[in-house]
């Protein structure tokens, strides 16, 4: 009687979480592909998140140890981070000429700058621990990176970039 017991609960559990699976399996998928940004389609723009994607992809795979900075691959990725930079500046000056998207023209030039800061920091770093921490804020900022282009904005916050970085 009392495997019994035990077994009911176990039995029940099992089945609804065949139920579940069913219900899941059958279920209408709603459409996966969030909306994208209008600048994100702009050539230009849309190269950059190329770009990021696939540097984003090769910082995760690195694996974090002092050694990794001075081998060639990384040598070709540290200018690979360094371009992405300086046409993350391009991209701001782009959207300064045309008049428009304050804050991504904002968001785009704070890259650029970022971009080279932790590039900087993965270079100086000491140990494996740093190569790693250093690594992991790259490739967060890559992620960052992406998503500012590619979501549309949901508001302008009426600023410009003279409050942030002077009048550049």
């Amino acid at each position: 009687m009392t495997c019994f017991r035990k077994a009911v609960p176990l039995v029940l559990t099992l089945c609804a979480a065949l139920m579940a699976q069913t219900a899941c399996a059958t279920a209408p998928v709603a459409s996966s592909a969030a909306p994208t940004s209008k600048i994100s389609r702009d050539p230009f723009f849309a190269g950059l998140v190329t770009r990021a994607r696939r540097l984003e992809s090769e910082t995760k795979a690195f694996t974090p140890a002092l050694d990794l900075l001075q081998q060639p691959k990384f040598k070709i990725y540290t200018q690979a981070i360094r371009n992405l930079s300086a046409d993350d500046q391009k991209g701001h000056m782009t959207l300064k000429a045309r008049g428009t998207d304050n804050d991504l023209k904002c968001i785009m030039k704070g890259l650029s700058l970022d971009l080279n800061i932790k590039m900087d920091a993965i270079l100086t770093a000491k140990s494996d621990a740093e190569v790693g921490t250093a690594l992991n804020n790259m490739a967060a900022l890559l992620r960052d990176h992406i998503d500012v282009i590619v979501t549309p904005a949901t508001a302008d916050s009426g600023l410009d970039c003279v409050i942030e970085f002077g009048n550049t």
